[in-house]
């Protein structure tokens, strides 16, 4: 059975967090249960209030922080079952992007990577988070090493799952 893209991101990301020691042992299959569905995932939505607009995300588990940036045209569903193995061990936490998902901004507003990234720093202002475990995935990749490179004292660890690039991105 060849896996979805989703699936694949999360079998990804759970290896490269289990490099960085945020899992004792990288399953490859979800957790009793299994992941959320979009009904229970849409059920826990809450929103931030930034100065870049009223950001939804999706919050679930207790410990230190793991923020989940999803790529475009995507939305934080894309992390259900990253977090369905990590709500153990982190407070995961999956945003959706500005122009993505359930985020409320203007009409106007920049949606650039750089805009996005200036949104996380807001969001974490917003949420009173000082330090996240960063994951980023496609071009919340992107968005999470500008981050990244803006704000070194806000992360624990970054962790990138084929993601755009400096120069390699549309």
């Amino acid at each position: 059975m060849i896996a979805s893209p989703s699936r694949r991101t999360a079998l990804a990301a759970l290896a490269a967090l289990a490099a960085h020691g945020l899992l004792a042992a990288c399953a490859s299959t979800p957790p009793a249960g299994g992941p959320m569905d979009v009904t229970s995932f849409h059920r826990l939505r809450r929103f931030a209030d930034t100065p870049s607009g009223r950001i939804a995300y999706v919050a679930q588990g207790q410990g230190p922080v793991a923020l989940f940036l999803h790529g475009v045209p995507l939305n934080g569903l894309h992390w259900r079952y990253v977090m369905a193995q990590l709500q153990d061990r982190r407070r995961c936490i999956a945003l959706d992007l500005m122009g993505l998902g359930h985020t409320q901004i203007a009409p106007a507003q920049d949606v650039s990577f750089t805009a996005q990234a200036r949104v996380v720093r807001e969001f974490l202002d917003a949420l009173g988070i000082e330090q996240v475990d960063l994951v980023g995935n496609d071009s919340g990749g992107a968005v999470a090493q500008i981050f990244a490179a803006n704000n070194p004292q806000r992360l624990r660890t970054l962790t990138l799952t084929n993601c755009d690039t400096h120069d390699n991105w549309p």
